[in-house]
């Protein structure tokens, strides 16, 4: 009996130890997705003669999965589908967007279906004889019967979508969903584009993005699970196409764009004082996020006031300085695009 419980001890011992070490390796194999889009975006004026006045701007969404090797033709997707939800800060509403929802089969054509009812009946009689003093003699009789039917149509193929688009928030954002699937692959650079009805005066804008990467966790023992595996945020300065002054401001935003997510690294998380500041310098805090913190967020996204924020308040000099000048700027293309509505 102790002979038994030792072995149990052992072997389960050794399923845990492989457990272990099966979560450690699918941990270091992670794959690392990262987007990027361009900072500014020209509108073009799509307006039709006698109908109210329409822009439309084209983005793009670069997305790179390092981090991934040795990997099968059989092995699953490192993402399931990629959501992007976008919109204009001022919530002008969305009138056209493209790609719309796409279907895609595995299959290259319909499936064809074959029934066949076939019945055959079959009687046979033979009887052979030889008759003393007159020969060989044979009679046979035979009755065959046979009755085919065949039915043959066709089966559209199972479809799922690889695009999905549509709508959001009453008509003032739009989503687009791309998935994962043989014949589409999501890594590398995906085209959308969306029209907005503006005012006559309109010049220039905001475009909020949200991009996330979702995968599918698979256990053993449980269903499938969808989750989160990547997200990013980014705000595109949008101006008219062909004015100077609306794309000068739109540059001088994305540039202070960039030295603010440049700040943000440096900065992750703002202190309250210089001694806290220098503290976490000397001894860095292995919770410390590795992204723009969420007051570079706060920031770009309109949702945090630099003027009273704290924030923002207890950041270094130089931050604070890029912090105003960029909410001066956004604040100048919002402007800008709403003079004579």
């Amino acid at each position: 009996m102790d002979a038994f419980i030792k072995r149990c001890v052992v072997t389960a011992g050794f399923l845990i130890s492989t457990h272990s070490l099966v979560a450690v390796d699918a941990s270091a194999e992670a794959p690392k997705i990262q987007f990027d889009m361009p900072a500014v975006a020209t509108a073009l004026d799509t307006s039709l003669p006698g109908q109210p006045r329409e822009v439309s701007v084209e983005l793009v969404l670069s997305s790179l999965i390092a981090g991934r090797t040795d990997v099968a033709s059989d092995d699953p997707p490192p993402i399931d589908h990629l959501l992007v939800h976008c919109g204009l800060r001022d919530r002008l509403p969305v009138i056209d967007f493209s790609p719309k929802t796409e279907l895609q089969s595995d299959f290259a054509g319909p499936i064809s279906v074959t029934t066949k009812d076939e019945l055959s009946d079959s009687l046979g009689l033979s009887v052979d004889g030889v008759v003393p003093h007159v020969g060989a003699g044979r009679l046979g009789a035979d009755d065959s019967r046979k009755r085919s039917d065949q039915t043959q149509f066709q089966r559209q193929a199972p479809v799922q979508a690889v695009i999905a688009s549509g709508t959001t928030d009453r008509g003032r954002g739009v989503y687009f969903k791309f998935r994962w699937t043989s014949q589409q692959v999501l890594e590398g650079e995906k085209r959308f584009r969306i029209s907005f009805a503006v005012p006559d005066a309109w010049r220039g804008g905001l475009l909020d993005l949200n991009v996330t990467a979702h995968g599918v966790d698979r256990s053993l023992f449980g269903s499938a699970k969808l989750r989160a595996v990547a997200k990013q945020d980014f705000v595109v300065a949008v101006h008219q196409q062909g004015d100077a002054e609306a794309a000068t401001i739109a540059l001088r935003l994305a540039n202070l764009d960039r030295k603010l997510a440049a700040f943000a690294r440096q900065h992750p998380k703002s202190g309250s004082n210089a001694i806290t500041q220098f503290w976490r310098r000397v001894v860095p805090s292995s919770n410390e996020p590795a992204t723009p913190s969420q007051w570079y967020h706060g920031v770009t996204s309109n949702l945090l006031d630099p003027y009273t924020d704290h924030q923002i308040r207890s950041l270094p000099m130089q931050v604070r300085v890029a912090v105003l000048g960029y909410s001066d700027a956004a604040r100048e293309l919002l402007e800008l695009g709403q003079e004579g509505s």
